[in-house]
């Protein structure tokens, strides 16, 4: 039919509504700005109605963007399955593997594993989105995710490494002013930004007394490792990064309530694949041996 949609533009119609605009959706479908207006206006032309009402603040669907969307959505969704069940038939070891995990495990933990891991199959490429989000592996926005949690997605299967301490850490010079007898409220504190304390760790933060003195926050904990490291002040961190270090000390003991588990987690229709399978096994054997730093013991 001469006024139907294809996959492709379907695909054109999700990327816009999920990230607002042209330019982000150009991005996530790997193609420039100038292709995606002209794929928008060419789907218009042929439906003889707008999908998009055009505003100041990105793109928002029409009631016909709607119905387009819907329809979208439901192809995805067949178009994924039958994609990861491919996947999990595939017996050989080589192709990519998207593996997302966040910021601090990948620098501090995982880079030495991911280089032995190549060295054992070079045939397989690894694609690493480095994320502090949780991905949507049924999207295949990744094959697998190496995440803290201490409640995985049901939805997924995976490997419980086992415990992922945290506790509280500083150059020496300011571990020293505990010993001396200061209050560890006292001393300058490294967090989360506003609102990301609550959402990742309940609320630790706001619920200790005295409320610590922030000087220092970040989004990453990356980037409060290395302003702990920097002297800026002290922070929680991951002990497999406060232990690994050699500018911190620990200060106290491991913080329960922030403590969790790590997986290793991917979509039960791609768990046969052998590049898959070879991986979670590879890392999670490499992160066992590492389950008393992991456990900040």
């Amino acid at each position: 039919m001469a006024n139907s949609l294809e996959w492709n533009d379907y695909r054109v119609v999700l990327a816009i509504h999920r990230t607002g605009g042209l330019a982000p959706a150009a991005r996530v479908l790997g193609i420039n700005h100038a292709t995606v207006f002209r794929q928008v206006n060419a789907m218009e032309a042929r439906l003889g109605a707008r999908l998009f009402d055009r505003h100041r603040s990105g793109y928002g669907l029409t009631a016909v963007g709607e119905v387009a969307l819907a329809a979208a959505e439901a192809m995805e969704i067949q178009v994924l399955a039958a994609e990861r069940r491919m996947t999990g038939g595939d017996l050989s070891l080589s192709g990519s593997i998207r593996v997302t995990a966040p910021d601090d495990m990948v620098q501090r933990l995982l880079l030495p594993m991911f280089v032995a891991f190549r060295a054992r199959y070079p045939q397989i490429e690894l694609e690493i989105i480095v994320d502090n989000r949780f991905l949507n592996l049924s999207r295949r926005e990744a094959d697998i995710a190496i995440r803290p949690t201490s409640a995985p997605p049901e939805a997924m299967v995976g490997v419980n490494v086992g415990p992922l301490a945290m506790a509280t850490y500083g150059v020496p010079e300011l571990a020293a002013q505990i010993e001396a007898g200061n209050a560890i409220s006292d001393l300058p504190w490294i967090g989360w930004e506003d609102g990301a304390d609550s959402i990742a760790f309940g609320g630790y933060f706001q619920r200790l007394v005295p409320r610590p003195l922030f000087v220092y926050r970040a989004n990453s904990l990356l980037a409060q490792i290395s302003a702990a490291e920097a002297g800026i002040g002290i922070a929680v961190l991951p002990c497999f990064a406060g232990d690994g270090s050699e500018k911190l000390t620990r200060i106290g003991a491991v913080v329960d309530s922030m403590s969790s588990d790590l997986w290793l987690l991917t979509h039960p229709d791609l768990r046969r694949a052998a590049r898959i399978k070879a991986f979670i096994d590879f890392i999670s054997g490499a992160l066992r041996k590492k389950r008393r730093l992991l456990a900040g013991e």
